[in-house]
């Protein structure tokens, strides 16, 4: 898939680990990256995503559901969850489209992912879109606890998984009120979703720290992505997840 935009970009697919602090695979997270035709330059979707207009979102959308269609019988085998990210403008486009919507029912272990700037996120269950696709579909929040929006729509029950900010957790985890802290923002989520995912841990010693707390699981630029052929590498649990007190 080329994207046009200012100039050519072509596109591939990459798989994020989200981990159990015992080393299972739970879910991975399905990210688009691009390359300049003429550079060996490579950015994230979120980079390019603002730049599209809403026919080449839709597409990229098309393009990802492929991707999973792909590979669905590793998902299931696997019992792996398989999350794909989600804006304003495609929720819309799903909701609006039997064909699309169709096509996500099919593949039962697709999880949806939006972040705390989805657009008036703070009406929660009162939010028609983000009510039908909870209806729908298993819902994912990402960046949980950046400040953008306010925590209605998680103690409305919307989300199957939640992830706290990245930005959150490593501000706060060198701080000596983080574990009452974290204790205390864990106690009062967690009986409103299935698993709470812990991001923002780069290096061994924060692994170490937040392996005490009672999250579900982590994803770590520790665990690297891969592309589509490595898949199943995945599956193998990292070596930095051995051994921890979980």
């Amino acid at each position: 898939m080329k994207i046009h935009l200012e100039a050519d970009y072509k596109s591939y697919t990459a798989f994020y680990p989200v981990y159990s602090f015992d080393g299972l695979l739970i879910a991975v997270e399905l990210l688009t990256h691009f390359s300049h035709s003429t550079a060996n330059v490579a950015m994230p979707q979120e980079m390019l995503l603002p730049q599209m207009d809403s026919e080449q979102r839709i597409l990229l959308l098309q393009s990802q559901i492929a991707s999973i269609e792909k590979h669905h019988d590793f998902f299931r085998q696997q019992g792996v969850k398989v999350t794909l990210k989600i804006d304003d403008i495609t929720s819309q486009a799903i909701l609006d489209s039997d064909f699309l919507a169709k096509k996500l029912d099919a593949l039962e272990w697709l999880e949806l992912e939006i972040n705390e700037s989805f657009p008036n996120l703070n009406l929660g269950k009162d939010h028609p879109e983000l009510m039908a696709l909870s209806e729908r579909f298993d819902l994912s929040l990402e960046n949980y606890g950046s400040g953008k929006a306010p925590s209605k729509a998680v103690y409305d029950d919307l989300f199957y998984r939640i992830k706290l900010d990245k930005g959150f957790i490593k501000h706060n985890i060198n701080k000596l009120s983080f574990k009452p802290f974290i204790s205390t923002v864990l106690d009062h989520i967690k009986p409103h979703c299935h698993q709470i995912i812990v991001q923002g841990i780069d290096d061994l010693s924060g692994l170490e720290k937040i392996s005490h707390f009672q999250f579900d699981g982590i994803q770590s630029a520790l665990f690297s992505p891969v592309g589509e052929d490595a898949l199943s590498s995945l599956i193998h649990p990292p070596k930095e997840l051995q051994g921890l007190p979980h």
